[in-house]
């Protein structure tokens, strides 16, 4: 997949690729700044982070990457526009956890992301945290498993929308648990906290970005964080895993990925550059106060990761018989 492609300029069938290897061969790649889409509105967790990131990696790229902004369509038109882009580096995909979800919920997409996009880098995580009201008599994940059983009714949970990694991390959570969900799917989180501030939802899995401010005040409880490890900006707070359900680990994530065909020359510069921007404290910071954290892998790490995700999220899919409109 990182390998060059000589025989391009001899293909008809693909003009804009055989424009790309001489523009390769004309001199050290970047001459010019490449340009990454990111497939949602500027200002969400994904944008920011992304931004955060590649303007640190324009340093030691040499040339500061130009974010462009293409929302809407579940992230499949942006996704699209970098499948039929040319091979040269200069167009990315700020690719997000959706990319590999899509398969599961949709037949029909207009490309194969295992074939046709080369993973660059793992650049962050963002994880969610469980929150429920304060006066809740759940303390921790494994008494709210323990208070679905006795209820005899599903546990309702809200998120920012149906099909959202949030949704299927509760989705993921009740598999485990072995208890009953009823999610409640809400445009966007802030609607959803306020019906878990008011107890209509007995939790909510949400970014941490959203809650921080109402966890901060003590109007809302943070039972768990649902990545592996402890977060930076909740170390009180323990993980799904840490109470008993060993293996649980999930979050929404964004990467570096291109066309298919991709040469070795940008994918090992753009992972360095993006490497060395992810141990900069000012980034490790700014990503902090958007609830995110340092994922550094490069391409083959982050290749074996998408391909674990698709896996994972299809089968909670399948198990949990998630749908969605």
């Amino acid at each position: 997949m990182l390998t060059r492609r000589a025989t391009l300029a001899l293909a008809p069938a693909l003009p804009l690729a055989t424009l790309a290897a001489p523009a390769l061969a004309q001199g050290a790649w970047p001459a010019r700044p490449p340009s990454i889409i990111v497939p949602f509105a500027a200002g969400g967790g994904v944008d920011v982070a992304t931004r955060t990131i590649a303007e640190a990696a324009g340093t030691p790229l040499g040339r500061r990457p130009v974010i462009e902004n293409r929302g809407g369509g579940s992230t499949i038109p942006a996704t699209q526009a970098v499948v039929r882009a040319a091979p040269d580096g200069y167009t990315l995909l700020a690719v997000p956890t959706t990319t590999v979800i899509n398969p599961a919920f949709r037949t029909d997409l207009p490309y194969d992301w295992r074939r046709e996009l080369t993973p660059v880098a793992l650049l962050a995580k963002l994880p969610f945290v469980v929150v429920t009201r304060a006066a809740s008599p759940v303390k921790t994940m494994p008494e709210l498993a323990e208070f679905v059983r006795k209820s005899g009714e599903p546990l309702t949970f809200g998120s920012g929308g149906s099909g959202t990694v949030a949704h299927l991390a509760g989705e993921f959570f009740g598999l485990r648990a072995q208890v009953p969900t009823q999610h409640v799917p809400y445009r966007g989180e802030a609607p959803a906290l306020t019906d878990t501030l008011a107890g209509t939802l007995e939790v909510m899995f949400c970014t941490l970005a959203s809650a921080a401010g109402q966890i901060q005040s003590g109007a809302l409880r943070a039972l768990a964080v649902t990545v592996a490890q402890r977060v930076p900006s909740l170390p009180e707070v323990p993980t799904v895993a840490e109470q008993g359900l060993a293996g649980y680990d999930v979050s929404a994530w964004v990467g570096l990925a291109g066309p298919k065909d991709l040469p070795a020359e940008p994918v090992a510069k753009l992972d360095s550059a993006f490497a060395a921007a992810l141990q900069e404290g000012a980034v490790k910071e700014r990503l902090g106060l958007l609830g995110a954290v340092p994922a550094a892998m490069g391409p083959a790490e982050f290749g074996a990761f998408m391909e674990a995700e698709a896996k994972l999220w299809a089968q909670v899919i399948t198990d949990a018989k998630v749908r969605i409109d």
